[in-house]
Formats: C-alpha cells, sequence, structure tokens
C-alpha cells in the first residue's frame, strides 16, 4: 500500500466519527461568524476601509498588490487563525458529514504525499500565513518546513506556535517577498502555494523565483482558487461577482488554471498533473452553504439593517456595516454566488517538476 492509499485508508476510518460530529462543527463556522462582531470593536475601521480604498486603487494603477495585501491582513490574518482556522482556503469534503478541519488534514496529507515529504526532506510554503499547515506537516511528517509572508505578525505568530508545538527545529517563518526569496538557489527538495499565487497580478517572478529555490527534480504543488472556464469576461454580471470579491480580499485579477499552468512552464517546470478535487455534490465551498443559515446571514437586509441600527446607537463601532458588508459578509457572499454560478473553482490542484 502507497502513502496516498494510507492516506485514503486513514479518511475512511475516521468518516464514522466524522458523521457524528460533522454537522455540529459546521454549525460552528456560523457562530464564529458572528462572534467577529464583537472582536472589531477594538479596530479603527473606517480608517481601515479608506486606507484599504486607497491601496487597492493604486494597486490597480500600478499593478503592484503587496502594499494592499499586508494592509488587508494586518488586521485579517489573526482573526481569520482565531475564528476561522489556521489558513484562509477551502476544500471539499472527502465524504458526506466531514468537519472541515479533518477535509483541511486530508488536503494536507495530500499534498505530503505528493512532494513525498519525510525526515530529511525540506520544503518551502509559499504564502505561509501564520503556518497552520507547515506545522501539521512537520509534526506528522519529520520534513523541515519554512514559511515566507509579508506580514511581520504571522512571522511572530507562526513561529510563537512552531516553539509552542515544540517544532522550531523543522518548522520557521520569515518574512519576505515571495518574488525575491531571501534564500539560495537549489535550496529545497519540493515546494507548494496553498492559495498564494492568486494574489500575484502576473506570475512569471514569483514561479521563477520557486523554480530557483527548487533542486533539480523538485516538485512545486499549487493548489489555487482560480476562474473557471465557465467564466467570461463579456458578461457583466460574471464581472461584478469577480471584481467585488478581488477587492473585498485585497487580489488582483484572478488566474485561470490554464494561465497558471503556460506561467509555470514559460519559466521551466513541466506539469505533470492538473486535477480539480472537488466532485458535484462536495464542493470546495461546501461548508458555507450546508448550513442554510450562513447563506441567509451574509445575505440578508435584516441582519444589514440592524448591523446599522446596532451602529447607530454605539452597540457596533462606528464603519462596522461597511466593514462587515464588504470585508466578512461580502466576502462568503461573494463566494457563495460565484461557487453557484460555476465561474470561480476553489479546488484546483496542479503539480509541477523542475527538470
Amino acid at each position: 500500500m502507497n502513502k496516498l492509499q494510507q492516506l485514503n485508508e486513514s479518511t475512511r476510518s475516521r468518516e464514522r466519527e466524522s458523521n457524528k460530529n460533522g454537522h455540529s462543527k459546521s454549525n460552528s463556522l456560523v457562530g464564529n461568524y458572528l462572534k467577529l462582531f464583537r472582536e472589531f470593536r477594538r479596530n479603527d475601521l473606517v480608517g481601515f476601509c479608506e486606507k484599504h480604498d486607497e491601496l487597492y486603487r493604486e494597486a490597480k494603477a500600478t499593478g503592484d498588490h503587496i502594499p494592499v495585501t499586508r494592509h488587508y491582513y494586518g488586521l485579517m490574518a489573526s482573526l481569520i487563525a482565531t475564528y476561522y482556522g489556521d489558513g484562509w482556503h477551502f476544500c471539499p469534503p472527502q465524504h458526506k458529514g466531514q468537519c472541515r478541519a479533518d477535509a483541511n488534514l486530508d488536503l494536507y496529507r495530500r499534498l505530503a504525499c505528493i512532494l513525498e515529504l519525510e525526515p530529511g526532506k525540506t520544503s518551502l510554503d509559499v504564502g505561509c500565513g501564520v503556518g497552520g499547515m507547515m506545522r501539521m506537516i512537520a509534526r506528522e511528517t519529520g520534513a523541515n518546513l519554512t514559511g515566507i509572508t509579508l506580514g511581520e505578525n504571522e512571522v511572530d505568530e507562526g513561529n510563537r506556535l512552531a516553539q509552542q508545538d515544540d517544532i522550531q527545529d523543522i518548522c520557521r517563518l520569515v518574512q519576505g517577498d515571495s518574488q525575491a526569496m531571501p534564500f539560495d538557489d537549489q535550496t529545497f527538495d519540493a515546494a507548494y502555494a496553498v492559495y498564494a499565487l492568486k494574489y500575484y497580478p502576473t506570475l512569471d517572478r514569483v514561479l521563477s523565483e520557486i523554480h530557483r529555490v527548487l533542486k533539480a527534480g523538485g516538485r512545486f504543488v499549487a493548489y489555487c482558487l482560480c476562474k473557471s472556464n465557465s467564466y467570461l469576461d463579456s458578461n457583466p454580471q460574471h464581472k461584478q461577482v469577480l471584481s467585488q470579491f478581488e477587492y473585498s480580499t485585497a487580489m488582483p485579477s484572478l488566474h485561470s488554471v490554464q494561465s497558471m499552468i503556460a506561467a509555470a512552464e514559460k519559466v521551466g517546470f513541466e506539469c505533470s498533473a492538473s486535477v480539480d478535487i472537488s466532485r458535484r455534490d462536495l464542493t470546495w465551498y461546501s461548508y458555507w452553504v450546508q448550513n442554510p443559515i450562513m447563506p441567509w446571514v451574509v445575505s440578508s437586509r435584516l441582519i444589514y439593517g440592524l448591523t446599522r441600527g446596532a451602529e447607530a446607537i454605539r452597540i457596533l463601532p462606528r464603519g462596522f456595516t461597511r466593514f462587515n458588508d464588504t470585508f466578512l459578509a461580502g466576502t462568503l457572499r461573494h463566494i457563495i454566488r460565484g461557487g453557484r454560478m460555476g465561474i470561480l473553482t476553489g479546488s484546483a490542484l496542479m503539480t509541477f517538476e523542475k527538470k
């Protein structure tokens, strides 16, 4: 039995317990979303929105999204980790009733298997956030993981958590731009990027850097949020949903799977596999729609009105209504709508090799 078969067997062995607990854990997404209302009392939400507007306009004009991305995650990173979990990415459940945490673990293990990570191997996590995925892979495989991210706060928190887990010798985060990495040529045996490449308007520089720091024969896996083949730039509704989603998450225009593969091959990679791991009934956005309360909460005009009223009488902080409608409820609204329309795919998995 190979490693991937062992992973699948492990997944099946957890199904019974997951079926018992999955629905209650999915309900926690709604509860955690509502808890965010209290958390933002400590932040200047008006100032955040105004600065986001300014930086996003500049990013669209210059093509440099690093300042707006850094600003966005300066507020959102720790809150996402606290109330959503490690990593702001989505993956489909492997079976009905599987909780989101187990689905994420299955994804991480799948990537580790593809990359053949084990003690003595080195791997790079591109755009690692606070390093939740790195910590899990380091603990389970014994491989040496290095992550790079723009956010100083993410580096501090991620390294603190690695030390707390007593894996700091094989798991570390560094601050830096993935388009100009502070690593020597041919440093790593493997590399992966999970929902990280979407933050680059053009992919040549970041993919060239990944190619440079990989050893000959090294594998690179990209798990991405992309435009689907159904997206039509000539369709005004498609364009509106996509542009609103990009704005609310500080992203440039999303890439398609085909354009990502072409960009990787241009810098010297060979694509050995490309698959969308969602199924018709188990999609990458399943966890946001399996509880019917969530789509209603993020789209309800009643909730919007109550939020405005609570802000007016200072139960909620000034600026919260706009912040929520754009960056919290708005983001989830666009994810659900784009997924149901079929113009977004959040489960594209591509494997590349450096020849």
